[in-house]
């Protein structure tokens, strides 16, 4: 989608270039839809777990222009909100007859 930024997060020292690769392949796509790669730098006195060849950062989706896509999201969180409050009224009140 032509709306859809992505920046690929990890530290220094792990494979940068696998997990752009990584990264490129599992969302299809193109390259032009990647930032800049944001490098956290290594501090050796902290024990990461987050280590070895599976390790291939965070992604961070950015989606441009994106009120109308937030508005409509909202209002389907709405519509299963209120459903649900309406089927739990439903039931609670079958329950007690």
């Amino acid at each position: 989608d032509e709306h859809l930024r992505f920046h690929v997060l990890i530290h220094e020292t792990a494979d940068v270039a696998g997990a752009e690769r990584f990264w490129a392949d599992l969302t299809g796509a193109r390259a032009a839809a990647f930032g800049k790669t944001s490098l956290k730098t290594h501090s050796p006195k902290t024990n990461r777990k987050n280590v070895g060849e599976n390790y291939r950062g965070c992604l961070a989706v950015r989606v441009l222009k994106s009120a109308e896509l937030y508005r409509r999201i909202e209002g389907s969180w709405y519509g299963i909100v209120l459903g649900a409050d309406t089927a739990n009224r439903h039931n609670v009140r079958f329950s007690r007859d």
